[in-house]
């Protein structure tokens, strides 16, 4: 049973990163609010404690932790203040979120800005939008273990479709091939490999015609 919500919460954790990737956020902003003792959740610490670590390192969010609801509340309220005050005086011009990522962030001295309009930001941020092929597979993909979602985005740019990949697959002439096939993709911002171990993980995945051992 425990076995079984830890991949419940690790899943949902997965999908929320996802979904802040999506929605075009420049900056954003995790909120991991503490719950008392550890010492009952279905994860060991050690493993919160890398999952944090990795929300912050590896996909570049900023990981704001609280002790409390009320702290989480008063840190809302701060940010709060601070949009009012950083935007209460512009004049906002809505684009749109590709529009958006292309641009300079706001100046100071500038008396206008330009962002994408909350509807948008809505639409990419919502749970159940109907998805393309392209983001289940990015959702597939992070099911397994070691696939953040900027290994993800990585693999999607040479395959962004099941399909694209299983031809790859089909075309390489051995199973040391198919196995090597991902180890050299570049992910994150320090543009390392994919690796091999990871490679031969998800060539077994997608390779192997009976259940995995």
């Amino acid at each position: 049973m425990a076995d079984l919500c830890g991949s419940i919460i690790d899943r949902r954790f997965r999908e929320q990163k996802f979904r802040l990737h999506r929605c075009g956020l420049r900056h954003p902003i995790y909120l991991l609010e503490e719950y008392g003792s550890v010492q009952h959740l279905s994860l060991p610490e050690s493993t919160l404690q890398q999952a944090a670590a990795s929300t912050q390192v590896v996909d570049g969010f900023f990981v704001k932790r609280t002790r409390d609801l009320r702290e989480s509340a008063t840190y809302l309220t701060i940010m709060t203040r601070h949009l009012n005050s950083l935007y209460g005086n512009k004049t906002l011009v809505s684009c749109t979120k590709e529009e958006s990522q292309d641009r300079s962030p706001l100046q100071p001295s500038s008396d206008s800005c330009t962002l994408m309009t909350f509807q948008e930001f809505n639409e990419g941020a919502v749970k159940n939008k109907a998805q393309t092929v392209r983001e289940v597979f990015a959702r597939q993909l992070m099911q397994v273990s070691g696939v953040s979602g900027e290994k993800a985005a990585a693999i999607l740019e040479r395959y962004n479709t099941p399909a694209s990949l299983l031809a790859a697959y089909s075309a390489c002439p051995d199973a040391a091939s198919r196995d090597k096939l991902l180890s050299t993709i570049k992910c994150g911002k320090l543009q390392r490999n994919l690796g091999p171990a990871l490679s031969r993980t998800l060539s077994q995945l997608y390779c192997s015609p009976g259940p995995l051992s």
